[in-house]
């Protein structure tokens, strides 16, 4: 393994905040550094053009593999049925932009969309990210030579890849509040369920998302973000790490 790229940067870009932590390793990745920088959220036309102010200004004088993880302020998520009339990637792709149009309309044009694997008939987890946005990181990185970006991924993903071995069978919901903020989100039986990413107080959003869900729902709620209230007859809350 070359030893260009034994270091590691995981960046959090968010309206009000940028957060960089440095690890070295990769078998076994040991914590070096953790900073965070205040971003204008005021800062251009678009809400995440202060953090890419704070990317651009960021020295990286060392040589690593670069992971960007977006605060769900920037991301649109959508759960997208399953449809068997689909063979090419384009089509899977013109499919999901239609979903996606049908909710937020043309906007939806300038977006750049993703969706997680699934098994046969199962509903797919898409998310949505401004194109803009994704070449400004890229632009941002490449004027740093000892940086490499690696990915750049929605913080519900990066989340649930980083808590998938904590959710049992039965499923949980998965909740990241964040300031105005909060995402909430139910994976149970090896599927996504449901998925609400919206303004508001995270306890108002799961509650209402538990009423618009069909069937049979598990109680444990895992969370970060904010702390976890004591359990009650409605939910098992875990905390877990931001």
């Amino acid at each position: 393994m070359s030893r260009l790229f034994r270091d590691q940067l995981l960046i959090g870009l968010a309206p009000a905040e940028m957060t960089v932590v440095r690890f070295r390793g990769w078998l076994k990745r040991n914590l070096i550094g953790k900073d965070s920088v205040a971003c204008d959220p005021a800062f251009g036309a678009e809400p995440w053009q202060g953090a890419i102010a704070a990317l651009k200004a960021l020295e990286v004088k060392q040589p690593c593999s670069v992971t960007v993880v977006l605060s769900n302020h920037f991301v649109r998520y959508a759960i997208v049925p399953w449809s068997k009339a689909l063979n090419t990637a384009a089509e899977e792709d013109a499919y999901i932009r239609h979903h996606f149009s049908k909710i937020h309309g043309e906007r939806a044009k300038s977006w750049t969309l993703r969706a997680t694997e699934s098994a046969v008939g199962a509903p797919r987890l898409a998310s949505a990210v401004d194109s803009g946005l994704l070449a400004a990181i890229r632009e941002s990185l490449q004027a740093k030579p000892a940086a490499r970006l690696i990915s750049v991924q929605p913080r519900l993903m990066s989340k649930f890849n980083e808590w998938r071995k904590s959710i049992p069978d039965a499923g949980a919901w998965l909740v990241l509040a964040e300031p105005d903020r909060a995402c909430v989100a139910l994976h149970a039986e090896g599927r996504w369920r449901s998925v609400q990413n919206g303004k508001g107080a995270w306890r108002a959003l799961l509650d209402r998302e538990r009423h618009r869900v069909d069937g049979e729902l598990p109680k444990l709620v895992l969370i970060a973000g904010a702390a976890a209230p004591s359990n009650d007859g409605d939910w098992q809350f875990r905390a877990m790490s931001a």
